[in-house]
């Protein structure tokens, strides 16, 4: 992916440290060939139609949208739900583009760790090597799972219990099948196993408002932690 593409008129910016920021223009962005950044995980398609649907009403999209060019191969390594919802639209005259040229993914994982210092940074971003169809297995495990109990499926990052947002149970699954060395068809029959032990369990610490979501939607394995114990997964 050479600089060259970045250096017309209708883009606005240059060298930045040893990043360079520029606006592009909405419908140049569009049709870059940029891909996920093999370590992220893929994006969970609700929220990108949510925020598409906020950046049509108002018109502007929040924050950078940050990119690497690795290999010749341009990646999106942060930002990827707001770089997927762009698509479509035509009511931004621009966004807002951080590009490390010409680097390495062992640079970007440590800007990428830099960027979320804030927060604790899932297993599956620091691997040296991803493990891509492990990825898209558990891609459709999760979609599953959070259109089975979808009424208990939170855009928040913090739900409350026994509320569970996508992106985090695709880290908790991730994090407890390789504590547990497991496949992902042998998570998913643990899990439904686990929820029908928890369903039993003594109830009287949790409150009538849990309670009552748990029996509704049938899934009680958030409803004590939104953490899973990978040892009551162990058979």
């Amino acid at each position: 992916m050479s600089k060259q593409l970045f250096n017309r008129k209708d883009i606005i910016g240059g060298i930045h440290g040893t990043h360079h920021v520029y606006w592009v223009p909405l419908e140049l962005f569009n049709v870059l060939p940029i891909k996920r950044w093999k370590h992220n995980r893929p994006a969970d398609e609700d929220r990108v139609k949510e925020i598409h649907e906020h950046m049509k009403v108002t018109g502007r999209m929040d924050g950078i949208i940050y990119l690497a060019c690795i290999n010749d191969e341009l990646v999106c390594y942060e930002s990827n739900h707001r770089r997927e919802a762009l698509k479509g639209l035509t009511n931004l005259a621009t966004v807002l583009v951080d590009v490390l040229w010409d680097t390495t993914h062992d640079v970007v994982k440590e800007e990428f760790l830099r960027i979320n210092k804030a927060v604790s940074v899932p297993e599956l971003y620091l691997e040296q090597e991803p493990n891509l169809n492990l990825y898209d297995g558990l891609k459709e495990a999760v979609d599953a799972f959070c259109e089975n109990y979808k009424k208990l499926k939170s855009p928040s990052n913090h739900p409350q219990r026994p509320n569970f947002n996508r992106d985090t149970i695709f880290d908790e699954f991730y994090r407890v099948m390789k504590e547990n060395n497991i496949t992902v068809d042998e998570l998913s029959k643990r899990l439904m196993n686990l929820n029908s032990e928890m369903a039993k369990r003594d109830k009287s610490k949790l409150s009538k408002r849990v309670i009552e979501k748990c029996q509704e939607t049938n899934l009680w394995l958030f409803a004590w932690s939104s953490k899973l114990n990978a040892k009551e997964l162990v058979e």
